[in-house]
């Protein structure tokens, strides 16, 4: 599914404790891995998933031609109604464009996804779009993790403690105006500080 050559699965045998594995073993173990992950991939969705969560990361991988390029993991979870949580899906993709954001989606109630009520990713626009056309009626929010880079990159690197206890502190409220009111301290601090840039309306 990622390119993973044969040297990589000898040295996690060797890992393991297993010398003088032979390529043609290696081969096959790759072959049966490969199967089980396609099966786990294409299992169907059983039951409700009232969230859903959107993530991806890039890796190098050596693609079809022998060239080592970056390419997206996307990993879909689910926590069910009992609360438990699920990986639902699994793709690699050069671009997460919305063409492909549609698909990943499509598949995912498809296969019987279903009872979506929220959906977590970052803004990414083709993926909301994305969301919006599949999971009609659903909410959207943008990820926590995601939104906390994005804003420390406004700051200066020796007042990013500062601000993120600021915001961990904001997301601890226990109602939204209480919430509100740390944010207008914060805005207050960063309009009288170096990093201005934090301040929105409240």
């Amino acid at each position: 599914m990622l390119g993973v050559s044969t040297r990589k699965v000898e040295e996690l045998a060797q890992a393991l404790g297993i010398d003088g594995i032979s390529k043609s073993e290696v081969s096959r173990i790759c072959a049966r891995l490969d199967a089980q992950v396609e099966a786990f991939r294409g299992r169907p969705l059983l039951g409700r998933y009232p969230y859903l969560f959107l993530d991806a990361t890039y890796e190098k991988v050596r693609d079809e031609t022998g060239r080592v390029v970056s390419m997206a993991l996307v990993v879909a979870y689910g926590v069910a109604e009992t609360g438990e949580r699920e990986i639902l899906g699994l793709e690699v993709c050069r671009s997460e464009d919305y063409a492909f954001w549609r698909s990943f989606l499509s598949g995912l109630v498809s296969r019987g996804l279903a009872g979506v009520a929220l959906v977590v990713s970052d803004a990414h626009k083709g993926l909301r779009r994305a969301i919006e056309e599949v999971f009609l009626g659903a909410g959207w929010q943008r990820c926590r993790v995601h939104f906390l880079r994005n804003l420390l990159s406004l700051v200066p690197k020796d007042g990013q403690g500062m601000v993120l206890a600021a915001v961990r502190l904001i997301f601890q409220q226990p109602d939204k105006t209480r919430a509100k009111e740390e944010l207008r301290g914060l805005c207050r601090v960063g309009s009288r500080s170096d990093f201005p840039r934090l301040c929105a309306p409240s």
